[in-house]
């Protein structure tokens, strides 16, 4: 790896955990691999960049009225980023590893509109929510049955924020009810190489109406 990436990314890294222990008390920027890759699909828990949540949420607006998830949460980085943000709505993570979904829990019990859920994304009903967030928590083949389920289920508009969406993000391509608002490759921003390769996001609106 180019040096001068690798030594941008280790000061990346260190930002975030300052403004993690400012935030959660503790750092959440350690991978963890899942246990549940063969079983379920799963991804192990990685956080996310504050700099990049910056640039893929940027315009985002909340009211008390909206509810935000965050697929796949992990030790909880997006949910710390949203509270650092003031949103004032229902803000939840959902993790099926229970030894991260612990840490998770632990943090976020000081904020009162934070809801951590140890369990299976599949398992809950989404028309409980405006927002969804990823940060690829699945592989490919549980991605498709993920978009699936929410097809099937929701009655209103949502908007989804898809991070490193290369792998999979092609599915909602033209598809029925999905309208695409950004996509972009993150690297070199603000200064700083915040991923060691380059990774794309994208931002959807799904609309139930506009699936048929």
């Amino acid at each position: 790896m180019n040096p001068i990436i690798e030594l941008s990314n280790k000061i990346s890294c260190a930002i975030d955990n300052k403004k993690d222990r400012k935030i959660c008390g503790m750092e959440l920027g350690v991978f963890v691999p899942t246990p549940y890759a063969e079983s379920h699909g799963a991804t192990g828990s990685q956080a996310a960049p504050y700099i990049g949540l910056d640039k893929i949420l940027k315009g985002l607006y909340l009211t008390r009225e909206d509810s935000f998830i965050d697929i796949g949460c992990g030790k909880g980085r997006v949910i710390s980023y949203m509270v650092s943000r003031g949103f004032p709505c229902k803000l939840t993570g959902i993790e099926i590893n229970p030894d991260v979904a612990e840490v998770a829990l632990k943090w976020t019990s000081r904020y009162p509109n934070v809801e951590i859920i140890e369990g299976d994304a599949f398992g809950l009903d989404y028309n409980d929510y405006t927002v969804l967030f990823m940060y690829r928590p699945m592989e490919t083949f549980t991605f498709k049955m993920f978009i699936e389920l929410l097809e099937s289920t929701l009655t209103h508009e949502i908007k989804l924020y898809y991070y490193v969406d290369e792998q999979s993000g092609y599915y909602l391509n033209d598809r029925p009810g999905w309208t695409l608002l950004r996509r972009q490759k993150m690297h070199f921003v603000k200064g700083l190489f915040i991923h060691k390769e380059p990774q794309r996001y994208s931002v959807w609106t799904y609309s139930p109406g506009n699936a048929n």
